[in-house]
């Protein structure tokens, strides 16, 4: 009965183990999977030539959507690695938007990223489906999390 107790404890053990160690890696696969902007880097945005006036282009657009209103948004510059890569996100919370800011235009409004805070972001990735348009609320959170830490805030005062 012993020997037959023992091997009822080792294989107990055994299957805590792999239940264990199957646990630790979903919940490792889960926050990755989470990281919406891992591979990418902050960059200082007057170091670019296309982005160095944000504050102008940026000022410029909360005045014309927010007039005599005072009002901020958060810059954000990510790169990848080459220059082809960078991607500057504009945070509007006030104003309920999120902007896909890219190089050599600046007029926010004909941003092809011009997301709605409201209509535009779905709660979960799995909401997203097929469409290549929607964000999911917590790629939203992770950018404003990003753009906390690195970004440039911009004020439109009247």
């Amino acid at each position: 009965m012993a020997m037959r107790e023992c091997r009822l404890e080792s294989y107990i053990w055994l299957c805590m183990s792999v239940t264990m160690a199957t646990l630790v890696t979903a919940c490792s696969q889960e926050k990755v999977r989470h990281s919406y902007f891992s591979e990418y880097k902050p960059f200082g945005l007057e170091e670019r030539s296309h982005f160095s006036k944000y504050k102008e282009v940026v000022e410029s657009y909360l005045h014309q959507k927010a007039p005599g209103v005072d009002t901020h948004a958060c810059v954000l510059g990510l790169t990848r690695g080459p220059r082809d890569t960078e991607a500057v996100w504009v945070i509007w919370r006030e104003g309920d938007r999120v902007i896909r800011w890219f190089a050599g235009e600046d007029n926010l409004d004909l941003s092809p990223r011009n997301l709605s805070l409201t209509n535009d972001i779905v709660p979960t990735d799995a909401d997203i489906g097929t469409s290549t348009y929607l964000e999911s609320q917590p790629w939203v959170d992770e950018l404003e999390r990003l753009c906390e830490e690195h970004g440039h805030g911009v004020t439109a005062t009247d």
